[in-house]
């Protein structure tokens, strides 16, 4: 029996043919990635690091020119800027309030979207930009409303910081489902 016979046995179905191509360009990558690996002394080398051992050098003085005799004195360098811890924090919440273009980015989310139809529906192969768009407004909406509800149960903890047992319980306690 040939490939033209369409024996079900022997054919593969397009999208078993993507996911075997998939796991092929995975085990590709890990291959490269592991050969990078292994290859980390020989690249610091061409790197300008005259050590190839594998931790940092820490402390290590620089060398510090010396003035030429009578040339003024350099004055210090001054340090960088830095804002109070919680300021930039505070700035980005009040910036992201305000806006109201999307968070995640969209080519990210339409793969996961079609990632994860593929695995649930796989007669599901083709989406309009307007869905894609509409998906992801629910999705970041749903999530902002998850965190604003873990917020909640940290701050009754009496803490600021969000965990996950905040983010498990918010979901435990519901809300509007969907």
């Amino acid at each position: 029996m040939t490939q033209t016979d369409h024996d079900p046995a022997t054919l593969e179905t397009p999208v078993f043919q993507h996911r075997r191509l998939r796991t092929e360009q995975a085990k590709a990558v890990a291959l490269l990635l592991r050969e990078i690996c292994d290859a980390k002394p020989f690249l610091s080398l061409f790197a300008g690091g005259a050590s190839t051992s594998a931790a940092p050098r820490r402390g290590a003085r620089r060398p510090t020119a010396t003035p030429a005799p009578g040339a003024p004195e350099q004055q210090r360098t001054r340090k960088p800027h830095r804002f109070k811890p919680g300021t930039v924090a505070l700035r980005e919440i009040r910036k992201y309030q305000k806006s109201t273009e999307l968070l995640i980015p969209f080519a990210p989310f339409v793969r996961l979207v079609k990632e994860v139809t593929d695995w649930a529906s796989p007669k599901v192969t083709r989406w309009t930009p307007q869905a894609l768009v509409g998906l992801q407004e629910a999705a970041e909406y749903m999530l902002v409303d998850l965190f604003e509800r873990a917020n909640l149960c940290a701050i009754h903890a009496k803490r600021v910081t969000l965990m996950q047992k905040d983010i498990h319980l918010a979901r435990r306690i519901g809300g509007p489902r969907w």
